[in-house]
């Protein structure tokens, strides 16, 4: 028996996208108004599919999501990775996002596929202070860190740990 099983626990892996504009802000997807009252602004990105690479993946969850086509080859990293947990539907999730990196243009995102409660979602341009500040994120400082790190030119050799990011309840 595995915990799986058992619980109904899901285990995924998942890839990310930190879109920086011109105006050292950070493109959050979002908006959403959670049980807790929090309203929750994430990256874009979600799972990979079987077969896929964490590459790929984020190009394609990033072009699904904003709207942004980015060429693979002019993406960075992965440069971090974190855990996120939830409890979406009663059941765990635990979820290991890995994060790229690429510079943009600011440009008008729109939701063109993904998942159907991802159709709600709204779009922020928030600035790098701001960044894991509404997603859960447990040491949000790591994250404000990495970006101004990426924002400086100065990408990590490795991919720096994150921590852990957790869920505020949203309804089912």
């Amino acid at each position: 028996m595995s915990i799986e099983s058992e619980t109904g626990a899901v285990f995924r892996t998942a890839a990310r996208v930190i879109l920086l504009d011109q105006h050292d802000t950070v493109l959050h997807m979002g908006g959403d108004q959670c049980l807790d009252g929090i309203t929750r602004w994430i990256t874009p990105g979600g799972g990979v599919e079987d077969g896929e690479d964490l590459r790929a993946a984020a190009v394609r969850e990033a072009g699904e999501e904003t709207g942004c086509a980015i060429d693979p080859e002019a993406l960075i990293g992965p440069v971090a990775f974190g855990v996120f947990t939830a409890f979406p539907k009663g059941r765990l999730l635990v979820q290991k996002n890995w994060y790229f990196f690429h510079r943009v243009e600011r440009f008008d995102p729109e939701i063109t596929g993904g998942d159907a409660y991802e159709q709600q979602f709204g779009f922020a341009w928030l600035p790098i202070d701001q960044c894991g500040a509404a997603d859960g994120t447990i040491l949000p400082d790591r994250t404000v860190a990495l970006v101004k790190r990426l924002r400086d030119g100065d990408i990590p050799a490795e991919p720096v740990e994150l921590g852990g990011t957790f869920s505020p309840r949203w309804g089912q």
